[in-house]
């Protein structure tokens, strides 16, 4: 085949066909390439050397030369290497009637740009559709590898649903780009709720946070980094016989070269356990730091101080904790109720009701035992203690356990356990079981109907036996 073109005879152009950013060279071959470009005549011959000049001559390939519109040519060459090679550099070589040309090849090229994470909230206008949902959007730009995972989290629980990403898309030399969209509710984001985008790569790792709050500026809660100490609660010292002081940091931006010291009022350390980081609503992260101490010490007043040390403070925030005292303190008076007998003759289930009132301080703990076996805390609900006067200031709190009618027909007996600190052995219980309820005059449908015939049977017995006993009478006056 001959070819007619006024082009003018030319080198060509070289230019090194290399690894993309990012990409995984841990796998063999790793593949280089040389691209030559507006030469004519049609004739090139493609060489190989590495960084030492030695020719190469195996992993060579050669691809047949294309026909530009201009009329010139452009021809491909490529080589192939095994990923421990991959890490050096190579030389392209391209010979022409009109000159030589050699350009220099490396396997992998740094991405060029730091990779870049945004999180954007929901339009509100999305919300005014009768579906009342809009969508979060969280975009990663400059991945250095497309080997990336993405996830969304809503209050820090993983969501599966109502997600839609797109890539990592092909940036060219700025690696890849991910987009993922979250669909969330009206309700849910009013609601405050804290949703989360977290992003894992090899070389890149990060998450963001988002919520209504978050949007406005953070104006919910205070900005600055501050602790919140959180003395013992009654059950871990009367269970435990120690009490645990908790150090709560909050309002971070990153816990990044956090530290935090519980201290003895002589400055002696004590051991201090750092837990997992927490998203707030604010979008920032909350930490507690917990430390165990003897609850004598707790209880005769000794003080803690906490320590916290952060790169965002110009000085260590220092916070001291001890035993407060409480004035007009109160035992508190337990009350157990079975089962209503309207309840029971539905034949579906059964709540026993424990009423703990008039105590003060508020801290107490309720747990409930079946034949004397502790119950597992799902079984019951207890509520927080709930203010019943002012003056003296008393509180009351209720719990109840939810059984089956057989269970309580069956005649187990449950036990409401209550501890507080004013309790004369800071602890005291109540039981009830059927046959205490009936001997306190509790019946079900079925025993007040038996109660109610024996009754009048033995009514009727009396009165037979007093005629009996008026006429035999009668009889032996007469017979005298």
């Amino acid at each position: 085949m001959v070819t007619v073109t006024s082009a003018t005879p030319a080198a060509p152009s070289l230019f090194p066909l290399d690894s993309s950013c990012g990409a995984d060279l841990s796998q063999d071959p790793v593949a280089l390439g040389c691209l030559a470009k507006d030469f004519l005549p049609d004739s090139i011959t493609f060489s190989w050397n590495d960084n030492k000049n030695a020719s190469i001559t195996d992993g060579i390939k050669k691809f047949p030369s294309v026909l530009n519109t201009a009329g010139t040519y452009t021809a491909t060459t490529q080589l192939s290497v095994t990923a421990s090679e991959a890490q050096e550099v190579f030389y392209c070589s391209a010979e022409h009637p009109n000159g030589i040309r050699t350009v220099r090849v490396h396997p992998h090229r740094p991405c060029t740009t730091e990779p870049s994470m945004t999180i954007r909230p929901p339009a509100r206008d999305q919300f005014l559709e009768p579906n009342k949902t809009s969508t979060i959007i969280c975009s990663v730009k400059n991945l250095c590898n497309q080997a990336v995972t993405l996830k969304w989290l809503k209050e820090g629980v993983e969501v599966s649903s109502g997600i839609h990403t797109d890539g990592p898309v092909s940036s060219g030399r700025n690696g890849y780009t991910l987009s993922s969209e979250l669909t969330v509710s009206e309700k849910d984001w009013d609601n405050d709720r804290v949703y989360s985008c977290k992003v894992e790569s090899k070389n890149f790792s990060d998450i963001r946070n988002i919520s209504k709050c978050f949007e406005c500026g953070g104006e919910c809660s205070p900005s600055d980094i501050g602790t919140q100490l959180i003395p013992p609660n009654f059950a871990d010292i009367y269970i435990r016989k120690s009490a645990i002081l908790t150090c709560r940091v909050i309002n971070m931006q990153s816990t990044e070269g956090l530290n935090v010291i519980w201290m003895r009022e002589d400055g002696k350390e004590l051991k201090t356990s750092i837990g997992e980081r927490k998203v707030q609503s604010n979008g920032r992260f909350s930490v507690d730091a917990t430390t165990s101490v003897c609850a004598d010490e707790w209880e005769r007043g000794d003080e803690y101080t906490c320590e916290v040390i952060h790169p965002e403070l110009i000085f260590p925030l220092k916070k001291t904790l001890t035993k407060q005292p409480v004035t007009n303190s109160h035992a508190p008076s337990v009350y157990i109720f079975p089962p209503p007998a309207e309840q029971l003759a539905l034949r579906e289930a059964a709540t026993v009701t424990c009423l703990v009132k008039s105590f003060n301080p508020p801290d107490l703990f309720i747990k409930w035992l079946s034949n004397g076996e502790e119950l597992n805390a799902s079984k019951y609900i207890s509520t927080q203690p709930i203010q019943e006067s002012s003056q003296p200031l008393l509180y009351f709190a209720y719990s109840t356990l939810q059984i089956s009618e057989q269970e309580w027909n069956a005649g187990n007996t449950y036990t409401c356990l209550v501890g507080h600190e004013k309790l004369p052995l800071q602890v005291t219980q109540r039981t009830v079981d059927k046959s205490t309820v009936y001997l306190d005059g509790f019946m079900d449908a079925e025993e007040e109907d038996f109660y109610n015939l024996w009754t009048t049977a033995s009514t009727f017995i009396i009165l037979f036996l007093l005629s009996l006993f008026y006429s035999t009478t009668v009889t032996l006056i007469k017979v005298k």
